[in-house]
């Protein structure tokens, strides 16, 4: 169970870009520990005049699909690198992240979930649908969620992934995503290493 200062943000993953023949999808880099080094996230949750408000928070990490939002990964408390023109966030462990199909339900269609507190939450919005209030409420969102909401998705996540046998969890990043990309990305440490040297050489201009 969260404690009474645990700080966590709902983080959505978009899905992968079936019309872009070069797209991967690579970030989140769970091997290593590492999100944002490809510029996502930097005019909202990743901004790097913000970023050091993200120190000693964990991050939900919330994948789309047709079979609803799923919670694939809950960070540990994160430390955040801002460059000049991009933040990357890290936390210990390396762990890959659940399969698309065996992580939490966030929401589906018909407003099912694992986390009925959640729902609260975007019960007021004004779209069409339970996910597309989801959708809404936090694909720019940065605050950290309500502490009853905090402590259900890190009880729910944590009892999952302690129990969840060893095929629940994801072999190849591509395992979280609703649909493999149109390229898999096989030398992920040569393509975070690539991205971190960008990175560093944008932050020394």
């Amino acid at each position: 169970m969260p404690n009474n200062h645990e700080t966590v943000l709902i983080t959505m993953l978009r899905q992968p870009r079936l019309g872009d023949i070069k797209e991967m999808r690579s970030d989140p880099f769970w091997e290593f520990g590492s999100f944002g080094l490809t510029g996502c996230h930097q005019r909202n949750m990743l901004h790097p005049k913000r970023a050091m408000e993200l120190s000693g928070a964990r991050l939900a990490f919330v994948q789309g699909g047709e079979a609803g939002f799923k919670l694939v990964y809950l960070t540990p408390p994160v430390t955040p690198i801002p460059y000049r023109d991009r933040t990357e966030v890290r936390w210990d462990g390396g762990e890959m992240p659940f399969r698309f199909e065996s992580a939490p339900l966030i929401i589906d269609p018909s407003g099912g979930s694992h986390m009925p507190e959640l729902l609260k939450l975007i019960q007021s919005v004004n779209r069409n649908g339970w996910m597309g209030r989801f959708a809404s409420k936090f694909r720019t969102r940065r605050e950290p969620l309500p502490a009853a909401a905090t402590r259900q998705l890190v009880e729910v996540y944590e009892r999952t992934r302690r129990h969840a046998e060893k095929q629940a969890f994801a072999r190849l990043y591509t395992d979280a995503l609703p649909f493999n990309p149109p390229k898999t990305d096989y030398d992920r440490r040569r393509t975070y290493e690539a991205l971190l040297a960008a990175a560093l050489a944008g932050a020394h201009n």
